[in-house]
């Protein structure tokens, strides 16, 4: 009855009136709560824009130093492989080789006698070898000397070789030294390719832990402004549920939505952290939780990148592309080494020098006797059961699948570096359609909430222009997530900076 009073002699502008003041003050309520949250986590947190991100993930993330070890390793076997084109230069040295034993000693008669024997055998031996590239071979100069000491007869004598130079040489063998001067240049090629798609991998991880942090927020912060919002508009729904003006299925429907964003506000939060410490692992760094990162924005200028420009620039700065040539030229030397190693096998050696055995020392240098050794040993299989032709069988078969998966691996990696470029295209125009579609949700939101506090429209409606305003937002986060995933990804197909129109160059 009292209800019925106040509404019959009260004027409906009064209580618009009315309404109208009660909304305003909520929304000013609501406006300083959202601000003094902002402020005091302002104040709180650390903020790292997209670049601050990929530069200290260029610089101190655990893959850019798993990326400098890969390519120092590659650098190793190329000086080890350069060691193989230098001479080498030994010395063998043995002494003291001392013996005292008993021995059986021929007599000149024939017979045999054993008797205590104490001897010293010593030995010195300088040699310098360099191997020949082209035909497998090594040229060798040597110098030795030696010393025989006999203490039971008290005798002792020398043998010295002043100098012999040398050459042994196998024939029809593999030639080890041969493919390594093919394969080894491709191989450090291919590893300084690969130092530089190393990096710019960290910056395509870097770009999806960023954004991985960034839609968190996102998340955290729709979820924060849901749950304010939907508090104070359940206030004010549970006014005119009191005064009869909107029924109890709406009442529950808008308390249904501020527990749901009271939940999505507990995953959010969670989420944060989760994608903070996912972040923090991967730049290195010390874990805190005063981190925030902030929305990055798309390039000012359109970044043009042509196809074909993009196809020829992969051809010419991807390991992949040396990688297949270093493959094919792996499984032609398997071959060849399945046909050597089962095949005829010979070895010359031959050799001259100066050579003088004496009780003197003096005699071994200054009057030494000529020395001259040739030798020529060969193998051939009579009969190996078919070993050879299986074995070179087994290796060419290797190479036609080494061939077809190249072929399947050369297709696939073109087609990503098509359907990422025609993405690029695509993506530069979305992003900004996005944007706009984002501006003009949260703007039709404010209208609609503001509505809804003076009666115009239904929970039903807002609840629908809010869920219209959080997806726009988590679309244009996901868009401008795929803008720039999208740009690092052509980055390391291609190896070009489109920007730049230059390869792109890392230092260590």
């Amino acid at each position: 009855m009292k209800i019925q009073m106040n509404t019959t002699h009260s004027s409906p502008f009064n209580f618009l009136n009315k309404t109208a003041l009660q909304a305003l003050w909520m929304v000013m309520i609501w406006a300083m709560v959202v601000i003094s949250g902002s402020y005091n986590s302002l104040l709180a947190q650390e903020e790292w824009t997209f670049d601050e991100v990929l530069t200290k993930a260029e610089e101190q993330s655990i893959f850019r130093y798993q990326a400098i070890a890969d390519n120092k390793i590659a650098q190793s076997r190329w000086a080890f492989y350069k060691t193989n084109l230098s001479p080498g230069v030994t010395l063998d040295l043995l002494a003291p080789n001392y013996s005292k034993t008993s021995r059986e000693i021929v007599q000149p008669d024939g017979s045999i006698s054993f008797q205590s024997v104490s001897q010293n055998n010593s030995s010195i031996r300088l040699g310098i070898q360099q191997q020949i590239k082209s035909t497998g071979g090594t040229v060798f100069l040597q110098s030795q000397l030696q010393r025989f000491d006999d203490f039971s007869l008290d005798n002792n004598q020398y043998n010295g070789i002043p100098f012999r130079i040398g050459l042994s040489q196998p024939l029809f063998g593999f030639n080890d030294l041969k493919w390594a001067s093919k394969i080894e240049p491709l191989a450090l090629t291919e590893a300084d390719r690969k130092y530089i798609i190393d990096m710019e991998d960290i910056h395509l991880r870097g770009t999806i832990a960023f954004f991985d942090l960034l839609m968190a927020q996102v998340n955290e912060k729709i979820a924060t402004t849901n749950s304010d919002v939907n508090a104070k508009l359940l206030e004010i729904a549970k006014e005119r549920f009191d005064l009869g003006k909107i029924s109890r299925n709406e009442l529950l429907q808008l308390e249904l939505e501020y527990k749901s964003a009271v939940k999505d506000l507990s995953i959010a939060a969670f989420q944060v952290q989760f994608s903070k410490g996912a972040l923090q692992t991967f730049l290195g760094g010390d874990k805190t939780d005063n981190i925030a990162v902030l929305t990055p924005n798309p390039k000012e200028n359109t970044v043009d990148m042509e196809m074909s420009i993009a196809v020829d620039q992969a051809l010419a700065n991807r390991p992949e592309i040396i990688a297949f040539q270093r493959q094919k030229l792996e499984a032609d030397r398997e071959i060849n080494r399945a046909k050597t190693e089962y095949g005829v096998k010979a070895d010359l050696f031959a050799s001259f020098g100066l050579a003088r055995g004496s009780q003197k020392f003096s005699d071994i240098y200054s009057d030494p006797i000529s020395e001259q050794q040739v030798q020529l040993g060969l193998s051939i299989p009579i009969l190996d059961w078919g070993r050879r032709k299986s074995a070179v069988g087994i290796a060419r078969a290797q190479k036609e699948l080494i061939e077809q998966q190249i072929a399947q691996d050369n297709l696939d990696f073109q087609n990503d570096i098509v359907q990422a470029v025609s993405n690029w295209e695509q993506l530069q125009r979305e992003v900004k359609i996005q944007e706009e579609i984002r501006e003009v949700s949260l703007e039709r939101f404010e209208i609609s909430r503001q509505r809804y506090i003076l009666g115009a429209i239904s929970i039903t409606d807002l609840t629908i222009a809010q869920r219209e305003k959080d997806q726009a937002q988590r679309d244009y986060v996901d868009t401008l997530r795929a803008y720039w995933v999208t740009y690092y990804q052509i980055r390391k197909l291609t190896g070009f900076d489109f920007e730049k129109e230059a390869p792109i160059t890392y230092t260590f």
